[in-house]
């Protein structure tokens, strides 16, 4: 099985949203809110919010962004034929957009713009679309990206059969489909360049997006058949084995094959003229079948994805494009549409409000999506709607940037993103389910967003390709990271002895599968050394540790769906749990021998087991926390205590912010230190619809040697009483349904 966009657009997230909002008239002109006033949750009225014109730079100041999407082919007359650039850029620059991607091609491989090289959309009949659009924008003021569609590509794949992608069964799975995809090591990379050097030579736009650039199918095309043995002497493996050397290299080879295809055409674009460049990177995210690893980013100028899957999920994409981008802001993009399978209903209000705002209080740029009709006409009434989204970030822009601040690091490695227990499953089935399955890694690292957003706990991520700025943190969490290098160990075992804490669950630090025994590297700094698993289905963590077990109460134990690892204590580490078993053997009864203790449930033994659960162990200056199970991958409010608590008990104060508030309310502070100041993003993530104001009683940290001179609530900038708690600054927030802002002037 293969994926096209709409099934990747659709799979990517990992949850539903519904969110909460702020206020914006659209009777025709911006409400400015009144002191403690908040943003209505809804527009009031149909009608265009105007938002006044304010130049900005690219990219460094352009967060209002906008895509229409254009997959749109040729076979009937009337397809693209009203499209009329005058009205289309006029009516996105007047619903307050600061910049416009532009389709350039789609995945329908049509090009928009008169080309010697490609294949010409007909219905365009002489016109160069692409080209109107990039002067209407010049004329309104919009900054100008172009969209350029790599992989899949009708055109290319009807045209040149031999170019197509194969499954691992030899079919040819996108023959039912609507988007071809074809293969980077057949001769489509040379068409792709051509037309690629063509329109970035010809067009004076600012920067350039490639868009699908991951594999949409194990491919065992002949050319990728051929490369291979040309540069390992052997077919690729068609059984995924991640503990066989041979699997692992081909794994490593398809990544490799698609970073340097990224690479290439990056360096054509700026070989060509010097602008920026930047590719899909939602697939970062991804499972390992789709091959992108986090060195990729390294063809993008900033990082840039779409996703669709959440408030915890959006939380923590935005901090990792912090960690991974070049420059600043990075792009997050989301569809105006429930998704790009719907082309018509639009998300609520709040919704769509809420989610175009957590960039927002992550310093980076939104990008919305939309899609043009068939006859190249847009929906005149959406552009009503969507100014009064963006009048409401319009509010905020002038404050964002600087650096964030944070004490914790989700420490999220892509090469860890499988399933371990998928051993022996054969290529082919592997791709029936291209963006399923356990991904036990990922859905840690997500559920650990989730505990600490909601603990209010300031976290970032750092990934295996920005370990290097671990250093920015005070304690960093290993979320049922699957594997790991003895060079990486080495940097998590040198920040614990300099005093940093670490929080390690399940096979943390386990060494690379294949390469000698399984074990440990970190067990000197855990505490613990590796065994094996222990228990099934089922399986429970017993409190040795008086302040856990009444964490847990009322429970007597802490229950995990799924086996524990079981391990050694080494001399002097501390067990705060054990490891108990069930009962009896969860698989042992059946309706004829009765063996089971419950029915329905897989009570645990009598007494408590031996094996370490919980362990808490120092060393050098640093602490750490082991637990035999990666409670953060569960959503249970007790696993979000004991998590907390085992937290903050290697982790001391003071932390850069506290607050008191709903666990609903993200918030998040960067330091602008060249104005002095901080800025507190506030952003209420309730899941109903309306939502509950809240209010919130802020601590900040304030920089060493600073003196607070001014706290004040934005956007209406109204200064609010605050005082000092040894090296805190505290202060008020009114309640607020979506969104508040923050400023923290010193001196």
């Amino acid at each position: 099985m293969t994926i096209d966009r709409r099934t990747f657009n659709k799979l990517a997230g990992l949850g539903a949203v519904h969110a909460l909002s702020g206020k914006v008239s659209s009777s025709g002109q911006q409400r400015e809110p009144s002191a403690g006033s908040e943003f209505a949750s809804l527009p009031a009225s149909h009608g265009t919010a105007r938002i006044p014109p304010r130049a900005v730079e690219w990219p460094a100041q352009t967060y209002r962004r906008l895509l229409v999407d254009m997959h749109v082919p040729d076979w009937d007359d009337r397809l693209l034929a009203r499209f009329d650039a005058a009205d289309y850029v006029s009516t996105i620059a007047g619903a307050g957009f600061q910049s416009l991607m532009q389709y350039a091609n789609s995945h329908a491989g049509l090009c928009l713009w008169p080309t010697k090289v490609g294949q010409m959309h007909r219905n365009m009949k002489g016109r160069d679309y692409f080209g109107e659009v990039m002067e209407e924008c010049r004329r309104h003021g919009l900054h100008r990206v172009a969209y350029y569609s790599l992989v899949f590509d009708d055109w290319a794949y009807q045209a040149h059969p031999d170019w197509r992608v194969v499954s691992p069964d030899y079919s040819e799975p996108q023959r039912h489909e609507r988007a071809g995809a074809v293969c980077i090591n057949s001769p489509y990379p040379e068409h792709a360049l051509a037309c690629i050097q063509e329109l970035v030579g010809n067009y004076d736009f600012q920067s350039i997006f490639f868009d699908m650039t991951f594999w949409p199918t194990i491919c065992y095309c002949p050319h990728c058949v051929a490369r291979y043995w040309k540069e390992h002497g052997a077919e690729p493996p068609r059984v995924v084995d991640w503990k066989s050397p041979q699997w692992r290299t081909f794994q490593k080879t398809r990544e490799r094959w698609m970073r340097e295809f990224t690479l290439s055409i990056t360096k054509a674009v700026k070989q060509t003229r010097p602008i920026e460049a930047y590719y899909q990177f939602g697939t970062f995210f991804a499972p390992w079948t789709v091959a992108v690893s986090l060195e990729q980013n390294e063809a993008s100028d900033f990082a840039a994805g779409d996703f669709y899957g959440g408030a915890a999920q959006f939380s923590i994409v935005c901090k990792a494009y912090r960690s991974l981008t070049r420059k600043r802001p990075f792009e997050f993009q989301t569809s105006r549409t429930l998704n790009l399978n719907d082309f018509e209903t639009t998300k609520p209000f709040e919704q769509l409000a809420l989610e175009s705002l957590i960039p927002t209080i992550h310093s980076s740029a939104c990008m919305l999506i939309d899609a043009i009709k068939p006859d190249g006409t847009l929906n005149h009434r959406a552009y009503e709607y969507l100014s009064q989204i963006n009048a409401l970030h319009d509010a905020f822009e002038p404050y964002l940037g600087g650096e964030m601040l944070a004490d914790v690091a989700i420490y999220f490695d892509k090469n860890s993103v499988y399933d371990p227990d998928a051993n022996g499953m054969t290529a082919a089935e592997a791709t029936k389910n291209m963006w399923g399955g356990k991904l036990p890694h990922r859905d840690a690292a997500v559920g650990a967003a989730r505990f600490l957003r909601e603990a209010h706990i300031p976290f970032g991520v750092v990934t295996n390709a920005s370990l290097d700025q671990l250093s920015g943190y005070r304690a960093v969490i290993l979320p049922s990271v699957l594997e790991m290098t003895a060079e990486q160990a080495d940097i998590f075992r040198e920040f614990v002895r300099n005093g940093g804490s670490l929080y390690a669950s399940g096979v943390s630090s386990m060494s690379v599968a294949g390469e000698g025994e399984e074990r440990f590297l970190l067990a000197d700094v855990l505490g613990v050394r590796y065994i094996g698993k222990t228990g099934g289905r089922t399986a429970y963590l017993s409190g040795t540790d008086r302040e856990l077990f009444e964490t847990i109460w009322p429970q007597e134990n802490l229950g995990f769906r799924g086996p524990m690892v079981k391990a050694q204590a080494q001399p002097g580490a501390a067990v705060l749990a054990t490891v108990t078993l069930p009962f009896v053997d969860p698989e042992a009864g059946t309706a004829l021998n009765s063996r089971f203790a419950q029915i329905w449930s897989d009570p645990p033994a009598p007494h408590a087991g031996s094996d370490p659960g919980i362990v808490i162990n120092n060393f050098g200056k640093g602490k750490s926390v082991w637990v035999a199970a990666p409670l953060e991958s569960r959503a249970d409010a007790v696993d979000a205590r004991v998590f907390e608590l085992l937290l903050k008990r290697i982790l001391q104060p003071p932390f850069k912010f506290e607050a008191d508030t709903d666990p609903a309310v993200e918030v998040t502070l960067f330091h602008q230190e060249d104005r002095h100041r901080l800025l507190v993003g506030m952003l209420n993530l309730q899941t109903q619809v309306p939502a509950i104001p809240v209010a919130a009683a802020i601590r900040v940290l304030v920089p060493s040697g600073g003196k607070v001179r001014k706290v004040s609530l934005l956007p209406e900038q109204k200064a609010v009483e605050f005082s000092h708690s040894g090296s805190y600054v505290s202060f008020n927030v009114p309640e607020f349904k979506l969104v508040r802002m923050a400023l923290v002037d010193y001196a």
